[in-house]
């Protein structure tokens, strides 16, 4: 029999903790917040405070949570794992990566996670950053192309047009390293900034667009409406990336925040492992509960086919390292190391510093 896993608490205690922060992140220099009130936690009600025995935390990210690359966080607040490790979680997107970073630099929150290809270049600069654990151990990017020209590989793409979300950032950073490892000319391929939905698979029919990059999430809602619609990762999950929790240095110096950090890994920890417990009964469970919250709202989520589809890559490809090497959350120092060689061979990075300084594990909940 399935049975959902219930929330943790009383009735809807977990609910009280969303609250608006939009005055606070300002107030810290924070750039301006995402207006997706669908995705962002709903102002508490009127004279509700939470319980005195759990810490506030604000955590935000670089994008709405409409994607199941966000389920550890939504099942840890959904199920109540935060309140169970002490902490009042207030989940909170902002706009993209650049004002995630300026958000936890600015103290509004304390915790963050980013990809590698976006903060390795500001940790050289200088910005005190801090990677604390990885959450994703490669990319999920994919190229939605067509059956009648597919581009299966990196090599597919020589003399193609591709479509992305903006020229510039971390999916043309991804498809420079996929054609660099291929052997195919950067300027072989031409760059044009797209929508990234579903909508923009019309060009692609028509000729216009050989293919464009999409999130994981939204390569399944393709195909599973497009016959001749081929999605394909084309190198780009083989380039060198890591998705990873940052933290600034004042705060691994600070023994208050220091363990409200661990106490929010332990949380996401145990949030993933019972993802990846969740496979065999196609996450039954966990899908349940965070519907049943009513916490999250988006398409993808209440349809099973990709829901279960893009957990089952999540939970066997991504929050776990394929070696077997690092367990759940844990860094990988020498693959840290290796990203950053690849960034300066690449042209990303100037080289010469020590990428070492800019990792640590003590943060990390203990087994």
């Amino acid at each position: 029999m399935i049975t959902a896993v219930q929330p943790r608490g009383t009735g809807s205690a977990h609910r009280r903790r969303f609250r608006t922060t939009a005055t606070a992140l300002l107030a810290a220099g924070a750039l301006a917040l995402s207006a997706c009130s669908s995705t962002q936690t709903p102002a508490a009600e009127e004279g509700e405070e939470a319980p005195a025995d759990l810490t506030k935390m604000v955590v935000v990210s670089f994008l709405p949570l409409e994607s199941f690359t966000f389920t550890p966080e939504m099942y840890a607040y959904a199920s109540g794992l935060f309140e169970e490790h002490g902490l009042d979680v207030q989940l909170q997107p902002v706009q993209g990566t650049a004002a995630a970073i300026q958000t936890l630099i600015g103290g509004a929150t304390p915790i963050t996670r980013v990809s590698t290809v976006d903060v390795l270049p500001g940790m050289e600069e200088g910005q005190p950053i801090v990677a604390i654990g990885t959450m994703a151990y490669r990319s999920n990017l994919r190229i939605i192309s067509t059956a009648d020209n597919p581009i299966e590989d990196a090599a597919d793409m020589e003399g193609a047009t591709i479509g992305m979300g903006s020229v510039g950032g971390t999916s043309e950073k991804m498809l420079n390293f996929a054609l660099d490892d291929a052997g195919v000319p950067r300027d072989s391929v031409t760059r044009q900034a797209v929508p990234v939905t579903a909508a923009t698979y019309e060009l692609v029919k028509q000729g216009q667009l050989d293919g464009y990059i999409v999130s994981l999430d939204t390569s399944i809602a393709i195909t599973n409406q497009n016959e001749d619609a081929v999605s394909s990762p084309a190198g780009l999950v083989d380039a060198p990336e890591r998705q990873v929790w940052i933290t600034t240095q004042t705060n691994t110096e600070d023994e208050a925040k220091k363990e409200q950090i661990t106490a929010f890994l332990a949380a996401i920890k145990e949030s993933t492992q019972a993802l990846i417990d969740d496979a065999d009964n196609d996450f039954a469970n966990v899908l349940k509960t965070i519907r049943d919250s009513g916490d999250f709202t988006f398409a993808a989520l209440e349809d099973d086919a990709i829901a279960v589809e893009a957990l089952k890559t999540y939970t066997s490809e991504t929050w776990i390292d394929s070696t077997g090497a690092v367990g759940l959350l844990e860094n990988d120092d020498a693959a840290w190391t290796d990203i950053y060689d690849s960034y300066v061979e690449g042209g990303l990075l100037k080289g010469g510093a020590k990428p070492e300084d800019w990792i640590t594990s003590d943060l990390l909940p203990a087994d």
